[in-house]
């Protein structure tokens, strides 16, 4: 029963990660979906059933381990196995943590997606979040794992392959010393951002953050085939 049981969850979470994975270089593609390259669309349409696919696989295997859950009263491995969930965002989250806004300095400034992709503004608070206590981070709603993709789509931002919109929501869950520490010393790149771009930014401490999992997106809804 143990043996089977990690298996699956094993499985499970590799299956998760090769979805993410296939779902990233998809992204990066982006640039074909309007090709009139015969060969770019029918790689583009294999990709997307090979997605599908996994994506129904795991589906199966997550009822699987639900069932065995029940069943299985090893609590050190069963805690093992939620911790590898945690960290590859396939779990709910709750904590306590910060909730940072940024968003254009007023209406005359208009949509700010493209000085954000072009400085890297969401990847580098990202990065430095993680760096200063934040454990679990999502931007508008969307989870942020080692796999997400933060990019440029047109004239909007796009993270997992999900169009988000200003106001750019990130919540962080974590080391709430460390993070509130970050937020309220000053010298960082929240101020870096307020310094050198036309945004505002407001944050603040909260008790209590509940963050929802990751969802694996259908990439077909946003690709044409030809």
């Amino acid at each position: 029963m143990k043996k089977k049981y990690v298996l699956i969850i094993l499985a499970s979470i590799v299956l998760g990660v090769l979805i993410g994975s296939m779902i990233k270089d998809l992204e990066s593609m982006e640039g074909l979906y309007t090709s009139k390259d015969d060969i770019a669309k029918k790689e583009i349409k294999m990709t997307n059933k090979s997605i599908k696919k996994l994506q129904n696989e795991k589906k199966d295997l997550d009822k699987e381990i639900n069932i065995l859950r029940e069943k299985y009263t090893d609590i050190d491995e069963i805690k093992k196995m939620d911790d590898m969930k945690e960290v590859l965002s396939y779990t709910d989250i709750k904590g306590k943590g910060i909730t940072i806004i940024i968003d254009a300095l007023n209406e005359d400034i208009g949509n700010i997606a493209n000085t954000v992709d072009y400085n890297k503004i969401l990847i580098n608070l990202v990065n430095e979040l993680k760096i200063n206590g934040g454990k679990f981070i999502s931007i508008n709603g969307q989870r942020i794992n080692q796999y997400s993709a933060i990019i440029l789509a047109g004239s909007h931002i796009n993270v997992n392959s999900i169009p988000i919109a200003q106001p750019y929501e990130i919540k962080v869950i974590g080391d709430i010393d460390k993070l509130s520490s970050y937020v309220n010393e000053g010298n960082n790149y929240i101020d870096n951002i307020i310094l050198n771009y036309p945004m505002k930014v407001e944050y603040k401490v909260e008790e209590s953050i509940n963050m929802p999992k990751i969802e694996i997106p259908n990439k077909l809804r946003y690709i044409r085939e030809g």
